[in-house]
């Protein structure tokens, strides 16, 4: 998170640091309020300092008391930063993608309800020059193979398989569950459902600390060609991130049918101690695949593009001198570096 809050300004981190409570709290003087019963309340959330100042303000000078929903499971499973957030790829013009993660047994006015706050949260960002994109997920949507949108960052079903490695990859947890997913080695990922059971019955782990949304099957071919054509898409306002994304898709094809999701990759590594690309960081990550792929297939050209797409999403200027030299300028100019661009 202290990545994610890096080189940001002061509006981003307001934003950043109280959504979390925001979702949790539901109460008129606090913004994403409206009345009805809207679900409220994450899972094992307890605020931090920033939040229990805020909160402490609420009390002190507007005579406000949030109410702590009651016990038990919360109807917000976990709130989670998916994307460039915290990674290497997150400049100061970078947006949050938000995932609501949320109890399957919400009803569809809960959900609505859900739905309209997250609205109103993202309102309130936007007056504060913040965007931010919310995506309500019942944590049953991919275990079933459900085809409900994800609005902004979905095209319907033909991404399951791809949304959920980036999310995987990608994830930061600001509230709520720890996933599943990563407690589970590669290697059992054929029985993830079995391997699961099996760590619920030992007593391993508890069922209900964890956010399950299932293991990563296999790719189809359909999911490929909906996955492109998103890209595609996604070209018209953030070309070089859909570089980078649509490579790594080929890179992917290339090894169909049996690809190695670099969700799994980053797994595999973290299990074996590897931390490897200025710690697993998943957009240099990324790149290391791309690469490795338009080395092996022998194209110097596009090699080249997709460098000079990563240096330019990245938002660095080398070229400019900096007072403070941050930890996202160091990784470029190591990059920039092995890449033979500094001499």
């Amino acid at each position: 998170m202290d990545r994610a809050l890096a080189a940001m300004g002061p509006a981003f981190q307001q934003v950043y640091s109280l959504l979390p409570t925001l979702l949790h709290y539901h109460h008129p003087l606090m913004p994403g309020y409206l009345d009805g019963n809207v679900p409220s309340g994450i899972c094992f959330y307890t605020p931090d300092e920033t939040q229990r100042h805020y909160l402490n303000e609420l009390e002190l000078y507007r005579g406000m008391t949030p109410q702590d929903p009651p016990k038990g499971e919360l109807p917000i499973t976990g709130v989670y930063t998916m994307g460039s957030t915290s990674s290497v790829g997150q400049s100061c013009s970078s947006d949050l993608d938000i995932w609501v993660c949320h109890q399957s047994w919400l009803d569809g006015e809960e959900r609505q309800l859900l739905q309209r706050k997250c609205s109103l949260l993202e309102s309130w960002a936007a007056s504060l020059g913040v965007e931010v994109s919310f995506f309500l997920i019942d944590e049953n949507r991919f275990r079933h193979n459900e085809s409900g949108s994800l609005g902004g960052e979905d095209c319907g079903s033909t991404q399951h398989i791809l949304l959920l490695d980036e999310f995987y990859r990608t994830a930061v947890r600001l509230a709520g569950k720890r996933i599943l997913w990563s407690m589970v080695p590669c290697d059992e990922e054929e029985h993830y459902d079995d391997y699961v059971m099996t760590l619920y019955a030992q007593g391993v782990l508890t069922p209900n600390e964890w956010l399950d949304l299932g293991g990563l099957s296999s790719l189809s071919a359909e999911e490929y060609f909906g996955a492109s054509l998103w890209q595609l898409y996604k070209s018209i306002d953030s070309p070089y991130k859909a570089v980078l994304k649509t490579l790594l898709l080929e890179a992917y094809s290339w090894e169909y049918p049996n690809p190695r999701l670099l969700a799994k990759d980053i797994k595999q590594r973290l299990h074996d101690g590897e931390i490897v690309s200025f710690g697993l960081d998943p957009y240099c990550m990324m790149l290391e695949r791309v690469t490795e792929y338009l080395t092996a297939i022998e194209d110097p050209t596009r090699l080249d593009l997709v460098r000079r797409c990563f240096y330019l999403k990245v938002c660095e200027k080398l070229s400019r001198e900096r007072a403070c030299v941050g930890w996202r300028r160091e990784v470029l100019s190591q990059l920039v570096s092995e890449w033979g661009w500094d001499d």
